[in-house]
C-alpha cells in the first residue's frame, strides 16, 4: 500500500490541528475511493515553549508529533519531519494552507510517472495561474535562475519521497522563507521531472501567523539560497548576481514619508482586491461564516469599517457594535463601544486599521477573549472554494 506523508511545521499553531487532521480524513475517503492509499501526518513542533498535543483517538490517518529543541526555523523543520516520515509521497504544508478534500486523488491521478505536480490554487482571493502562459512558467526552469519562484507555496505541490535532492536536507538555510525555492532549485538542478496541472485544489492563507509579507526576511534568504545553488556549481557568478538584483530590501530606503507611501501603498491593495471580489459576486460573508464567526465586533469605524458594516447588513452575520477610540463614529447606527469596554458575546474582533493592526491586536487581547482578525485577511480569504467533487 502506498503511503503520503503530509510534513507540517507548527509554531504556536494549536488551534489549527484540528483542522487539518480533518482535511486530510477528507482527502483519505476521497483518495481511497480509487486506490488504498495511507495517509499519515508529521507535526513538528517549532515552538518549544509550548508542547503541541493532539486530542482525540487515530482513525483514517495516523500522525507523529516531533518537538525541536529550539525554534530552528521552517527548513529546518520541514526537514527533521521529511527525515522521520515513511511516505512513498510527501506534501509539505503551512500550519494555516487549507486543501480540496479531492486534493490527494486529483494530485497522485495527475503525478503519473512524473516527479512532481503542482496544482492550482487560490492567493489572495485569486487564481494563483490565470492562463495557459502563466501555467507553463512554472515548470520553465529560466525563470527560477533569473529570481522568480513560480510555486506561491510548497502545499501546491505533490513529491515522490526519492524525487528530493539530498542535498535539500542538508544545506539547511539559516534566513526563513526560501526553502522551498532552494528545493525547486535543487530539483531541476538533478534533472527530476515536473508537472503542473489546473485543477484548483489548494488555498494559500493569509494571517498573522505566517511570514508571507516578511519581505526582507525573505530576500535575505533568496539571495542566501542562490549563493547555496552557486556553491554547488548549479548557477553561474552572472545568474547568482541577476537573482540579488530582483531583490529590494525596504530597510535600506531612506525615504520621506516611507510610512505613508506604503500605508497608501497597502490601502490601493486592499480596496483593489475587495473591489475584484465584488465583481466577481463574492462577499466577505464567506470566510466569516466558514469559520464560525456569526457574530463580529468591528474595530474601526473609518472608511473599511463602514464598508465592511453596509456589506453585512443583509447577511447572516452580525455586527454587534463598533469600537473606536472616537466616541462620537457613527456607523448604520451602530452603538460606539470605546476599546477597554464590556461587549456583548462575540465570536470575533475584525480590525479594519490594517496597517495598525498588530499594536491594535495586543492591546485588544489583553482584554478580550475572542479571536481577533485583520480586515486583511478576511479580504485576502474571501474566496474559499476550491474544487471538489
Amino acid at each position: 500500500m502506498k503511503i503520503v506523508s503530509v510534513i507540517v511545521p507548527v509554531f504556536k499553531g494549536n488551534s489549527y490541528i484540528p483542522k487539518i487532521i480533518h482535511m486530510l480524513e477528507e482527502n483519505w475517503e476521497t483518495v481511497n475511493q480509487v486506490e488504498k492509499i495511507e495517509v499519515n501526518a508529521v507535526f513538528v513542533n517549532d515552538y518549544p515553549e509550548k508542547t503541541l498535543e493532539i486530542e482525540g483517538r487515530k482513525g483514517k490517518i495516523a500522525w507523529s508529533i516531533i518537538e525541536n529543541e529550539q525554534n530552528f526555523g521552517i527548513h529546518y523543520s520541514r526537514v527533521r519531519g521529511y527525515l522521520n516520515s515513511k511516505g512513498d509521497y510527501i506534501l509539505f504544508l503551512d500550519q494555516d494552507d487549507e486543501i480540496s478534500p479531492v486534493y490527494l486523488r486529483e494530485q497522485i491521478k495527475a503525478l503519473k510517472d512524473y516527479d512532481a505536480v503542482i496544482c492550482n490554487g487560490k492567493n489572495y482571493s485569486n487564481l494563483i495561474y490565470r492562463g495557459v502562459s502563466e501555467l507553463k512558467k512554472v515548470v520553465d526552469e529560466s525563470n527560477y535562475k533569473k529570481g522568480f519562484n513560480q510555486i506561491v507555496a510548497p502545499g501546491q505541490v505533490l513529491l515522490r519521497r526519492d524525487a528530493i535532492p539530498s542535498e535539500w536536507a542538508e544545506q539547511i538555510l539559516g534566513n526563513n522563507g526560501a526553502n522551498d525555492y532552494l528545493l525547486w532549485m535543487m530539483m531541476f538542478w538533478r534533472r527530476r521531472r515536473m508537472r503542473v496541472q489546473d485543477k484548483v485544489l489548494y488555498w494559500h492563507l493569509i494571517s498573522d501567523t505566517n511570514t508571507s509579507g516578511n519581505w526582507d526576511e525573505m530576500n535575505r534568504s533568496v539571495i542566501e539560497m542562490a549563493e547555496r545553488m552557486k556553491g554547488l556549481g548549479y548557477l553561474t557568478d552572472e545568474e547568482t548576481d541577476a537573482i540579488k538584483k530582483t531583490r529590494h530590501f525596504t530597510e535600506n530606503k531612506r525615504v520621506i514619508s516611507s510610512e505613508l507611501y506604503e500605508q497608501e501603498k497597502k490601502y490601493k491593495l486592499m480596496l483593489d482586491l475587495w473591489m475584484t471580489l465584488r465583481e466577481r459576486g463574492i462577499s466577505v460573508e464567506n470566510f466569516l461564516s466558514k469559520k464560525g464567526m456569526k457574530r463580529i465586533v468591528v474595530y474601526g469605524g473609518g472608511i473599511f469599517g463602514r464598508h465592511l458594516c453596509r456589506e453585512l447588513k443583509e447577511s447572516g452575520i452580525e455586527v454587534v457594535c463598533i469600537m473606536d477610540r472616537n466616541k462620537d463614529v457613527i456607523v448604520e447606527g451602530l452603538e460606539t463601544v470605546e476599546p477597554g469596554r464590556a461587549i456583548e458575546a462575540a465570536d470575533a474582533i475584525v480590525v479594519t486599521p490594517f496597517m495598525q493592526y498588530t499594536q491594535i491586536k495586543e492591546q485588544l487581547k489583553e482584554i478580550y477573549s475572542c479571536r481577533l482578525v485583520s480586515i486583511e485577511e478576511v479580504l485576502s480569504n474571501a474566496d474559499c472554494k476550491l474544487e471538489e467533487e
